[in-house]
């Protein structure tokens, strides 16, 4: 057995990537460790949820953002001065990489957030809940899996 220098990781330590994207901008990105990180759960249920539940809590956010900004702004939508403008295919995206390689990935449209919500995104709040959730999804033990949907096998 060889003895891990101060800097060194573990071996069961793997290099993961969290970025959210607005379009092609990186809005945030952040690089985690997963001590006892289970691949299968990659091909999980767990982690589909996970996912799921990091979209949903930014939705969520920008949600409420653009609430603060209309109730902020009032005047201009009660004057019928501000036009919304909701055609410029706006993509929002959660991308987690292990090594580099895209391991998890959700898209939603961002075109119903105001574009000055959309310029002044701030998510510092949240980034360690979602990586969190990400960390203890991927080291969850095998017995605590979902990995059928439908009836059909999820393992690879």
């Amino acid at each position: 057995m060889t003895a891990i220098s101060k800097g060194e990781l573990p071996q069961e330590q793997r290099k993961f990537e969290f970025t959210v994207y607005l379009n092609d901008n990186i809005i945030v990105q952040r690089f985690f460790n997963v001590i006892g990180f289970n691949k299968r759960t990659i091909n999980s249920m767990n982690f589909k949820y996970s996912m799921d539940e990091n979209q949903a809590l930014l939705e969520e956010h920008m949600k409420f953002q653009t609430i603060d900004f209309m109730n902020d702004n009032e005047y201009l939508f009660t004057n019928k001065k501000y036009i919304m403008d909701s055609h410029n295919n706006d993509i929002m995206k959660i991308i987690i990489r292990q090594n580099g390689t895209q391991i998890g990935y959700r898209q939603w449209d961002a075109d119903v957030y105001p574009s000055k919500v959309k310029q002044m995104i701030n998510i510092r709040e949240h980034i360690y809940n979602m990586i969190t959730l990400i960390q203890k999804c991927l080291s969850e033990k095998n017995e605590n899996l979902e990995t059928t949907y439908l009836q059909y096998n999820l393992d690879v």
